[in-house]
């Protein structure tokens, strides 16, 4: 009992921790964001979700809210279930191997950026991985789930490219279709969904092996 007591204060410690650097950054963010002067208060919101990092850390920061004060309510229950933190965990690690695979070397960033941007990029994702491995109980995920994870991912391809359409913007280089035009944006689009997949069934098999080890 004492070990499961210390087991599950460690947890909630580590949880704390992503909580206050999500409480950090994502302000943070924001406000350099204004701090710019080219956007409305509208405007920038709607700039500011439109990066799927952004909107992936968000839910990290529900996700770790709800696990630290929401008590035995329903959002609660549901947050704590381990197929819900998995799927959590495969979006905030494809996050993090993207941008270090695919755009560090071209994000020139300093003073405050820079600190957000390892927050998001680097920091939460190998915490919550961290939390996801060692302080939540496994269980035998079915890889049919996959299917209802990438609901996420899909829709956020969807809006970006409609919303690129009429804005011109796109938030990243390999899904600019105005560069690389559709067809190329379509299949880097893709190989992203792949990606997804491919980290789904390595983290739905740690999950079941996990099972049988328990």
């Amino acid at each position: 009992m004492e070990k499961e007591n210390a087991t599950t204060i460690k947890g909630e410690i580590l949880l704390g921790i992503i909580f206050a650097l999500e409480l950090y950054a994502l302000p943070t963010q924001f406000y350099l964001l204004l701090q710019g002067g080219e956007f409305t208060f509208f405007s920038a919101a709607v700039r500011f979700f439109s990066f799927f990092t952004i909107t992936t850390n968000s839910i990290v920061f529900i996700c770790s809210a709800i696990l630290l004060f929401g008590g035995k309510s329903t959002m609660n229950a549901f947050f704590r279930k381990c197929t819900t933190i998995t799927a959590i965990t495969v979006y905030i690690l494809i996050v993090g191997i993207v941008f270090n695979l695919l755009l560090r070397s071209i994000a020139h960033l300093t003073g405050h950026h820079r600190i957000v941007s390892e927050i998001f990029h680097a920091v939460v994702p190998v915490l919550f991985f961290f939390y996801w491995m060692f302080f939540v109980s496994p269980e035998k995920i079915s890889f049919k789930t996959i299917w209802f994870w990438l609901a996420y991912p899909i829709i956020y391809m969807i809006y970006t490219l409609f919303h690129g359409f009429i804005s011109s913007f796109y938030p990243y280089p390999f899904i600019d279709v105005t560069k690389l035009g559709l067809e190329t944006a379509l299949i880097n689009g893709v190989f992203v969904l792949i990606a997804f997949v491919v980290l789904s069934i390595i983290l739905i098999s740690i999950s079941k092996i996990r099972t049988k080890t328990a």
